[in-house]
């Protein structure tokens, strides 16, 4: 990797958090300002210069999924080598499995169904013990055992019944736990924390072997992530790379804790702070809605767009909930097939209930709406349903072999696999590739895995999608429309207390810049029969008329640097290379690539079809038979 190369595209402020000197870094990245390319490029930009070691560099993150696209990008920027990269969860386990194996002691079973096993210890079935379960995640993600529940309780103003009841289940919990001999996830984190406290020669070990830290999306760290982390770390010799935006920190009924970005500077002293203000997702007009809405709860941003004004969002009020669900179903009708056919429209709402009646009304109205998990024949639905129960990696492992021994049938080529069937054996042998990428994986990391990396090329990538507000977290399209923006959805009226009420206004936040171009809000004036009004946080939202706030003089400038004259010539042959093999295709140039995908195709140029295939999921047929014409159009006049 040439250090250069990996700072080319990079703004100013993007490429002091990758330069930096300091070892001990936090970068406050506000919502599409390039918090994963800093990353990434931070941790290459480290091995490129050896200022990093790649086999005692760890990266932390939230959720499986983003550590394999962390690696992957890793991959496309030329990183030769490994390196470390999971979730707390699955770094704990590691650690924790390492250090009992040694020692000889057993190691239990990891489970990961705790309504399950709550339901199993109190005898009553799940739909009755909501309010428990939620509870009991959230402290338990706090640190908070039965003993000491009560205490925070009190604290919180809430009722003594309560309390009693809620410690009293916690405690039966734990009791099912021990009678099972096994650990939720959250134990791992508090077995792996209490013995590096406890043993100095193990706890040097670790940060030996992890000297180089980095911790995505720290907003959304729980008390109890943050200390393990604290545990990993080596406060003599710092070495850490922290990202994350208090802005966007919407699990806090998962314990996590926005306090970590908010106060860094005194958790960390004598860490330097690099912010990241410049929004390249979203249009001005979208970028100053978000900002409006955290301006009304009084939450600190300081974030502008890089790119030219659009139009403004609009708000729409509707009779009650069935209007709007048709209302909403009706616009995208006649948005343009094109953008639905590539999967750049969706639909956002607080709730599963809100997204479920939209969902009908777009499939009345005969629009098309993205399926979501897996797709196959009967043969591959059932061996995923079987595969989905398995708790450890062990079974899983011998039951993706049992299968693909004993049956001498022929198992189809993946890129063969377009119409939709898979067979037991082929969901064999990706549960088997799975366990490769994640040596602790089980059915339920396995069951999601398959249904995010799509490793058959099956999975619909075209129509409307419908998510909730967290679902959508990650996320972009360019048109959204975000429904039910009105009193008891947003704030949701669950949200009784001023934490509570903060969080809701982040929610609207994220919904609100998930959109690139197009942004589309609606409410109802009565739902459920009862009447509602305009959401507090939008009801002062000017929406008259357009502003001139596209980028000034000084992002000007910041922009043209960081977009060099090659990038721009890449992506102008790139342009005329979609358009002439679209046309080869018979298909619109849209159908074949969307802008947005062909930007990050010439920002990282695949050196191979596979890369391509990982960058675009086109599939490997489709890939390996573009590629060649892509690649001599990338290498022209380079």
């Amino acid at each position: 990797m040439d250090p250069h190369d990996l700072l080319a595209d990079l703004d100013a402020d993007q490429r002091r958090a990758v330069t930096t000197e300091s070892r001990l870094v936090a970068v406050i990245a506000g919502a599409g300002s390039g918090k994963t390319r800093v990353l990434t490029r931070r941790i290459a930009y480290r091995i490129a210069t050896e200022t990093a070691d790649p086999r005692h560099t760890l990266a932390l993150t939230f959720t499986r999924e983003a550590a394999g696209e962390l690696r992957r990008r890793l991959r496309h920027l030329g990183l030769g080598q490994r390196i470390e990269a999971g979730t707390f969860h699955s770094v704990a386990l590691g650690i924790l499995r390492q250090r009992w194996t040694d020692q000889g002691r057993r190691f239990p079973t990891i489970v990961d169904d705790r309504p399950r096993l709550i339901a199993a210890a109190l005898n009553k079935p799940n739909e009755q013990l909501d309010d428990i379960i939620t509870e009991l995640s959230w402290a338990s993600a706090r640190g908070i055992t039965a003993e000491t529940y009560s205490t925070v309780a009190r604290s919180r103003g809430q009722q003594p019944s309560k309390a009693a009841r809620i410690s009293e289940a916690m405690a039966a919990y734990e009791r099912e736990k021990a009678s099972r001999g096994v650990l939720d996830l959250d134990d791992l984190l508090v077995r792996c924390s209490r013995e590096l406290e406890r043993d100095q020669a193990f706890a040097d070990a670790i940060r030996w072997r992890f000297r180089h830290l980095h911790v995505d999306e720290a907003q959304d760290l729980t008390p109890i992530q943050q200390r393990l982390l604290t545990a990993i770390r080596t406060p003599t010799t710092e070495d850490l790379f922290i990202v994350g935006d208090p802005a966007q920190s919407i699990y806090g009924f998962n314990g996590s804790d926005p306090d970590l970005l908010i106060q860094v500077s005194d958790r960390f002293p004598g860490v330097e702070v690099v912010r990241l203000p410049v929004n390249h997702r979203c249009t001005p007009q979208i970028v100053n809605a978000g900002v409006h809405v955290l301006d009304v709860a009084e939450l600190d941003t300081n974030l502008r767009s890089s790119r030219p004004d659009g139009p403004l969002p609009t708000l729409t009020a509707y009779a009650d909930e069935n209007e709007e669900a048709n209302g909403i179903a009706n616009a995208i009708a006649h948005t343009g097939e094109h953008s639905i056919r590539n999967g750049q429209v969706a639909v956002l709402a607080r709730t599963h209930q809100h997204c479920a009646r939209i969902e009908h009304a777009l499939l009345q109205a005969g629009v098309e709406v993205r399926a979501r998990g897996f797709r196959g024949d009967s043969s591959g639905r059932r061996a995923l349903d079987h595969a989905r129960r398995i708790t450890s990696p062990a079974a899983l492992r011998s039951w993706a072999h049992d299968v693909l021994d004993g049956d001498d049938s022929p198992q189809i080529p993946r890129e063969e696999t377009a119409s939709g069937t898979v067979s037991a054996q082929q969901v064999a042998a990706a549960a088997l590739e799975h366990l490769r990428d994640q040596p602790d994986g089980n059915g339920t990391t396995f069951a999601s895995w398959m249904s995010t990396t799509d490793p058959f090329g099956i999975q619909q990538r075209g129509g409307v999608e419908v998510l909730t507000f967290h679902a959508a977290k990650g996320r972009e399209w360019e048109q959204v429309w975000i429904a039910a923006v009105e009193t008891g959805s947003v704030p949701h009226r669950s949200a009784t207390t001023r934490e509570e009420s903060l969080e809701e206004a982040r929610l609207l936040y994220v919904a609100l810049t998930r959109a690139t171009t197009e942004c589309n809000m609606s409410f109802a004036e009565r739902r459920g029969g009862y009447r509602r009004s305009i959401s507090p946080f939008v009801a002062d939202l000017d929406l008259s008329a357009p502003s001139a706030s596209g980028p000034s003089a000084e992002l000007s400038q910041a922009m043209s640097h960081a977009s060099t004259s090659m990038a721009k010539d890449s992506l102008e042959r790139l342009r005329t290379w979609r358009e002439n093999t679209a046309r080869r295709s018979g298909i619109l140039p849209e159908e074949l690539c969307s802008d947005r995908l062909l930007r990050q195709i010439a920002e990282q140029p695949p050196t191979s079809a596979q890369q391509l295939d990982e960058l675009t999921r086109w599939g490997q047929l489709t890939s390996g038979r573009l590629f060649p014409d892509l690649h001599a159009t990338l290498a022209e006049h380079s």
